[in-house]
Parts: structure tokens; sequence; C-alpha cells
């Protein structure tokens, strides 16, 4: 068993940015960039009030994290006209400390308090993250460990037009629509998922 298998990662939720620089990203925290410019970006992302950065932590060490935020202008769900849709853009566990279900307990956690109850969540899966190397797993059976993941936090899969999570069977838009969200919300969202939108 390893060291870090033997010991419990404390969770943090919504961290400032201050905090966040003052924590040491993991060395394998490196899915999207290299780690310290991953930590770089989310300690950026944490400043934002509208954001939420939930981290493990061991000892000082970030090993996990779950980054909520508004979209990206560059994508079609920028174009929201309500303020209130929100992405969950990533989830990342360092590979020591995973089978400590510290992703479905970063997501739990981040939920708590009624947080994002007025609001619709999304996340979009694309197998060009998966982490298939070290995972050992095929495209779809990464798909359908997020897909568990994220249903654990209420996420259910959508349709969608989108053609950049159409060019794979093993993409997926998953969203959770919160229960105090207003209907004019929920119908962005709606519009915005089936609004065809091509790239390249």
């Amino acid at each position: 068993m390893s060291v870090a298998a033997e010991r419990a990662a404390r969770i943090e939720v919504c961290l400032d940015g201050d905090r966040l620089a003052t924590l040491e990203p993991h060395p394998a925290i490196d899915m999207f960039r290299p780690s310290a410019k991953q930590h770089q970006a989310l300690v950026g992302i944490a400043r934002d009030p509208l954001t939420c950065v939930s981290v493990a932590v061991d000892d000082g060490v970030m090993v996990a994290y779950a980054a909520f935020h508004p979209p990206s202008d560059v994508e079609s769900w920028g174009e929201d006209r309500t303020g209130r849709i929100i992405e969950l853009g990533a989830v990342e566990v360092a590979p020591p400390y995973r089978g400590q279900r510290l992703a479905e307990r970063l997501l739990a956690a981040s939920f708590e308090d009624g947080r994002y109850e007025d609001t619709v969540v999304f996340a979009t899966m694309y197998v060009w993250h998966y982490d298939l190397k070290r995972t050992g797993l095929n495209d779809f059976a990464y798909k359908r460990l997020l897909e568990r993941l994220y249903r654990s936090a209420g996420f259910v899969p959508f349709p969608t037009a989108d053609a950049e999570i159409r060019s794979s069977a093993a993409n997926q838009l998953m969203a959770r629509i919160g229960a105090h969200a207003d209907p004019a919300v929920v119908e962005e969202f709606h519009r915005l998922r089936t609004r065809p939108r091509f790239y390249g």
C-alpha cells in the first residue's frame, strides 16, 4: 500500500486565490498542463468571485481539485444570457491518491449548503482529455467512469447539437439542473445545448 493510500486528504471548498496560492501542487496534477501551470491557472480562476475551486489537501500539497467557473466566451455556453449557467471545467486527482473517492467527495462538498441550486452546472467530457494511459481504460470505459462520478453529484446526460461533443461517441454532455433554477435559466441551457455550432 502506498503512503498516499494510507493518508486521508482533507477537502477544502471554494478556496480564495490567496489560500490556493499557498498550496504546493502535486507533480502528477498534469492532465491539462504541467502541474505548476495548472496550479497558476487555478489560482487565477479562484480570484474570480463567480468561481469555486475546491481541493483535496495532504500536508500542504494539492492532490486533487474540482473547478467551477462561468463558461468561456469561445464556447457556445459563453453566450448564456442569464449569468446562471456554470461550467464544471475540470476534476483531477493525482494518481497516487486515486481510489479514495476524492473526486466524488470534492463534488459533493462543492454542492453542499445549496450552492448552485439556482443554476445549471454542465460538464463537457472529451475523449482527448481522458487519462487512458495511466488508468489502462479504453475510451468508453473511461466515459462510463466519468458518468458514474457525475451522476453521484446529480448530473444527467443530455444530447446536444454541439459539433465538437458530437465528434466522438466517447464524448458526452452532462448537466445538473439546480432545484431552484429559474425556468428562464433552464430554457437558456436547452437553447444553447441544441443550437448547432461548428468548429474549425
